[in-house]
């Protein structure tokens, strides 16, 4: 099933570290991992990429990766909303309240 936007609640190191986690079952919705596209937020718009860092949070015999996008100036408990536009490779990112 094709969806058109992807939704997440901001956790505390997120919003600490400036970034957005990224489920690995919605990196499709997503242009590859490491290519560039727009991310336009209230009156922010940044190039940005889905980017990655080995993790073994699962223990020594579970490594993996976990995914994300770079960004600033969210809090803990922020529920967003990225939409993809009609455009190629632009998204809106849009804080619900």
């Amino acid at each position: 099933m094709k969806t058109d936007s992807y939704n997440r609640k901001i956790s505390t190191k997120e919003a600490r570290e400036g970034f957005i986690f990224i489920l690995k079952n919605k990196l499709n919705f997503f242009p590859g991992l490491g290519i560039n596209f727009k991310l336009i937020g209230d009156d922010v718009e940044k190039q940005v990429a889905i980017e990655s860092y080995p993790c073994t949070c699962r223990g020594p015999d579970l490594p993996h990766e976990h995914y994300f996008i770079s960004w600033e100036g969210l809090k803990s408990g922020d529920r967003i909303k990225i939409v993809k536009s009609d455009q190629e490779g632009k998204y809106w990112l849009q804080k619900e309240v």
